[in-house]
């Protein structure tokens, strides 16, 4: 009597739910990290919504093709309005709404974080997979992957050390983008050697004894002022540098695993000492 009663529900909404064997022809992205593959990947006409946080020239790597499209705020009224084939959700998303839009019948699929290269390259095969554009995705791995092979080619032998400094002490450490990126830019990740896992804090003492010969930044809102990130202007950080300036890369190549991390490996690249 439950699923007839459902079953009924979702006529009555003009609900077009789609097997798991088609081509889903109205998509709809309710996070972030979805947005950016999704706008990378399906053509236009795919694209049914993507989620407000696309909009963000900040954090999204695709803001101004985010801009085309209507965009939703994850509410179950209006992403049942929209008549979906396929919802597209991160880890986290509400769960109580992915699990109501499942019971509603609807085909979500939850994307995990990336923490690696390969963990890109596989959400990449999988976006592109779910809406029917695997050639595009194997050629989006493709041309990430020559773009960071250049850059490896000319990686210096001995590797600079370096590390990403934040508000309040916090930096990336292994099993993160940012570490990723250092690695892959022929940097030396002094987080990594201080055994921070994920993201953790750096206190100034332990910066200091570990001698970087360069620090990086990623500002989520550029511009703001906090007593956090009070830190930052510590004078004993030029000091520990040499005079070198605290280098900007930007937190849209990072806030979600993607080609875009690329970007970022070049500007780690560039700020080599030569």
């Amino acid at each position: 009597m439950k699923n007839v009663l459902l079953t009924l529900l979702l006529i009555l909404l003009g609900c077009q739910i789609a097997t798991a064997s088609e081509r889903p022809s109205r998509v709809v992205s309710i996070n972030l990290c979805t947005d950016q593959l999704l706008l990378m990947l399906a053509e236009p006409e795919q694209i049914a919504s993507v989620s407000h946080l696309a909009l963000e020239p900040n954090s999204s790597y695709m803001a101004d093709k985010a801009a085309k499209f209507r965009i939703n705020y994850a509410k179950a009224e209006e992403l049942i309005e929209l008549k979906p084939d396929l919802i597209l959700a991160g880890l986290y998303n509400d769960r109580s709404l992915v699990l109501l839009l499942k019971k509603l019948g609807y085909r979500v699929e939850v994307f995990p974080l990336s923490s690696n290269l390969e963990d890109i390259r596989n959400n990449i095969r999988v976006m592109a997979e779910l809406i029917g554009r695997e050639t595009e995705g194997q050629r989006l791995i493709s041309e990430m992957d020559k773009r960071l092979e250049q850059i490896s080619r000319s990686n210096p032998t001995h590797k600079p050390r370096g590390a990403f400094y934040q508000p309040n002490g916090y930096t990336s450490g292994r099993n993160t983008l940012q570490h990723s990126a250092l690695e892959l830019a022929g940097w030396l990740n002094i987080a990594d050697e201080e055994g921070v896992v994920g993201y953790g804090s750096l206190d100034l003492e332990r910066l200091i004894l570990a001698k970087p010969e360069q620090l990086f930044t990623s500002s989520y809102a550029p511009g703001t002022q906090s007593r956090g990130q009070l830190i930052l202007k510590h004078p004993v950080l030029k000091q520990l540098t040499h005079g070198r300036e605290m280098i900007e890369v930007a937190y849209k190549y990072w806030i979600c695993g993607g080609p875009m991390i690329t970007d970022a490996v070049e500007i780690l690249h560039k700020s080599l000492p030569r």
